[in-house]
């Protein structure tokens, strides 16, 4: 071996801090993550320049890329600052295999990352819309770490179901499963860390919520949408998604702008008679203060459709939430979910 080798394979085995393994961790499942959304959800009791330079140097040694994500307004026009996003390298995906922090049960061979070698930055389109979706799953994120309740989560963007010949049979935006513990009072766990179901068991007495995130841009033909319905339909009744994630899934449909959703929610329903699915809007999804958690949701299952939350009735009201997590020991969110606010969105809108 000479000593080229010898010396990049060392600088590739350096010590890795929690901190550092977290935003691995983090990027893996979420894909394309903005700056921002990483420093309040894994860096957020530290100053901002010093996560900075985590990221910084985790670059530098090509375990994550760094991209810019055009800022654009509402006539397409860049403007402003353009803000940094990241992802998982290869690099980065094999540190972590190397440091046996995923299993190989399924979580570690979903994990999204990028070779080294590919081109700076990704395809604007992708950027835009990616960087929304991994935006929504943060600001969930966010909120229920805040609740002692939370025993674990798993989220998983890109989530691929295949039959068992391997065949593709769906490609689900962002698959998230929250898993509360009504007897747990408290928790030890810092603010940063974010509880990850990576073992498959489920204690009996959690209660389980299953979501299926799926984003319309606005340009989806309402026929595409029609077999998407159709695709949820059957792959719950014939068992797939208990097979894969233990119990059925909740889609939950985010479209903008709010004029759309009417037409969506017919078609959905016209395609899946009784479908358990939300449906909100970019501009309704995210509360002020407390993110999706709490945002305005529409069940579908009725005729005529109904307000809810996005977990029903589990977590009480969000009145009661700023007292149920009041222990919560992290600093107020920078929130960096203006894009999942609709004010700022970045998602291609169709005319």
């Amino acid at each position: 071996m000479d000593l080229t080798t010898r010396l990049s394979g060392k600088a590739a085995m350096l010590p890795m801090s929690e901190r550092e393994l977290a935003v691995l961790r983090l990027l893996g499942r979420l894909g394309m993550v903005l700056g921002q959304t990483i420093r309040d959800l894994v860096c957020l009791d530290q100053h901002e320049a010093s996560c900075r330079r985590l990221l910084r140097e985790l670059a530098e040694r090509r375990l994550i890329w760094q991209a810019s994500v055009p800022n654009i307004n509402e006539a397409g026009r860049s403007q402003g600052r353009a803000p940094n996003v990241y992802g998982l390298t290869d690099d980065g995906r094999q540190m972590l295999d190397s440091f046996g922090a995923e299993p190989h049960d399924g979580t570690f061979e979903r994990l999204i990352a990028r070779s080294k070698q590919a081109p700076s930055a990704p395809a604007v389109a992708a950027l835009v819309t990616e960087t929304y979706q991994s935006d929504w799953c943060a600001s969930l994120l966010d909120q229920v770490r805040r609740t002692p309740m939370l025993a674990g989560v798993h989220v998983q963007r890109r989530y691929a179901v295949t039959n068992s010949e391997g065949a593709l049979l769906q490609t689900i935006g962002a698959v998230i499963v929250l898993a509360f513990d009504p007897e747990q009072k408290k928790t030890d766990r810092p603010a940063w860390a974010i509880p990850w179901l990576t073992d498959g068991a489920l204690a009996p007495a959690w209660r389980i919520v299953r979501l299926a995130l799926e984003v319309d841009t606005g340009v989806m033909a309402m026929r595409s949408i029609f077999e998407m319905a159709q695709t949820y339909a059957r792959l719950s009744a014939d068992g797939t998604y208990q097979g894969l994630v233990g119990g059925a899934l909740r889609p939950v449909v985010i479209t903008p702008p709010a004029r759309r959703a009417r037409a969506v929610a017919e078609v959905w329903m016209g395609a899946w008679e009784g479908s358990p699915a939300l449906l909100s809007s970019i501009e309704r999804t995210c509360h002020r203060e407390h993110g999706v958690l709490w945002g305005e949701y529409l069940a579908l299952k009725g005729n005529p459709v109904q307000k809810t939350s996005l977990l029903g009735a589990l977590l009480g009201t969000v009145d009661q939430w700023p007292a149920k997590i009041a222990a919560w020991t992290g600093s107020s969110p920078r929130s960096s979910v203006s894009q999942v606010t609709g004010k700022k969105s970045n998602v291609p809108v169709a005319p």
